[in-house]
């Protein structure tokens, strides 16, 4: 753990997934561009070795990272993604979080640029984007493209407002301030931003451009059955808005503005 004076400010949650061959490029690619005592934290579902290797890069040391594990067992992977999300965010305490992949297609380059952003727009969330001047989608191939550009197209016409100001809320690199979450929160699969925005609409919301590049090792996670997972969610969100919507004369949640 963080040593001496150094007060952590941000952790890096990394759900990995049989990821054990980018484990270290990862590691050594964020200590070479975050903030000293930063905190990376790999909540893991794996099957193959990514645990062993996680525990012998912590036993070694990169740089001034500090590195955790946090391994679920099969009985224990509810929620997918989203769930690994939260379940590591229950083991943090600074006041920054920061959600990547542990694949190598979210450049962790970036993760400083979306720490910066927050501090100079005071913002609660900052997504890195694809879809915003800069950004690009390389990793995909043309099904996967339509499917996610599909999704987004899905999910801002069900919630115009909640998404306002979110180009890119199928993205699964963000950062946000850990005081701003407070609506519970049920996730399912890997749309856990999507859930968080919408979740909460008055986030001071900002995007940077990322460029999704190609996997370089391993496989891909999503499935099918992310897709019904996906749209599950979609209902049970619009669905619980609904059930809370106020009586006429009260105000209308969806309407509500959000900070600039």
């Amino acid at each position: 753990m963080t040593t001496g004076s150094t007060v952590p400010l941000l952790t890096i949650l990394v759900p990995t997934r049989n990821e054990a061959q980018n484990v270290e490029p990862l590691l050594k690619r964020l200590s070479a561009s975050v903030e000293l005592g930063s905190v990376v934290l790999f909540v893991d579902d794996s099957e193959d070795e990514t645990p062993l290797v996680i525990h012998a890069a912590r036993k070694r040391g990169f740089g001034s990272l500090d590195i955790g594990l946090l391994h679920r067992s099969v009985g224990q992977r509810s929620g997918g993604l989203g769930g690994a999300v939260l379940a590591g965010l229950e083991q943090t305490s600074t006041p920054w979080v920061c959600v990547m992949d542990g694949d190598l297609q979210h450049p962790p380059e970036v993760v400083p640029r979306l720490l910066d952003a927050a501090r100079v727009y005071h913002a609660d969330l900052v997504v890195a984007s694809r879809y915003v001047r800069g950004g690009r989608n390389e990793g995909l191939g043309a099904v996967r493209t339509a499917v996610s550009w599909a999704s987004t197209v899905l999910a801002k016409a069900i919630f115009p407002h909640r998404l306002r100001g979110i180009r890119d809320p199928m993205s699964g690199f963000f950062l946000f301030r850990r005081e701003a979450l407070t609506e519970p929160m049920a996730p399912r699969g890997f749309k856990i931003l999507l859930e968080i925005a919408v979740r909460h609409p008055d986030l001071v919301r900002r995007e940077v451009p990322f460029v999704f590049v190609e996997r370089s090792m391993g496989a891909s996670k999503g499935t099918f059955r992310e897709g019904f997972r996906y749209l599950r969610l979609l209902a049970e969100m619009r669905w619980s808005l609904w059930r809370r919507q106020p009586a006429p004369g009260q105000g209308e949640p969806e309407t509500t503005q959000m900070a600039a």
